[in-house]
């Protein structure tokens, strides 16, 4: 776990949490959540949420993000399956749909 601006690791089938505008990284079956950018590995579960978050994950991977001021105002799910949703490459939202963002 981590605070505001810092960033959590954890291994395979680990979980990390980091606060606001924090980074957190899973290995392949973690889980990754953040209110700044989240990542995971294969099969792995990354959830962000707050303002100008992002996410990826490896394939098979469940990428949940939540854009918010106040309350939440959009949010999205979906599953890494390599077409659609490429393998190891950030996504944000906009206009309910994700888009790949930048590095």
């Amino acid at each position: 776990t981590a605070g505001d601006y810092g960033a959590a690791t954890a291994g395979n089938c680990g979980a990390a949490t980091a606060g606001n505008r924090g980074v957190a990284t899973a290995g392949n079956r973690g889980v990754a959540t953040s209110r700044g950018s989240a990542a995971s590995g294969e099969n792995g579960l990354s959830v962000a949420r707050g303002n100008d978050v992002r996410v990826k994950g490896g394939i098979g991977a469940i990428l949940v993000i939540a854009e918010e001021e106040r309350n939440i105002r959009e949010w999205k799910a979906a599953v890494v399956d390599g077409k659609e949703i490429k393998a190891d490459t950030w996504y944000k939202l906009k206009n309910g749909e994700l888009i790949e963002a930048e590095e």
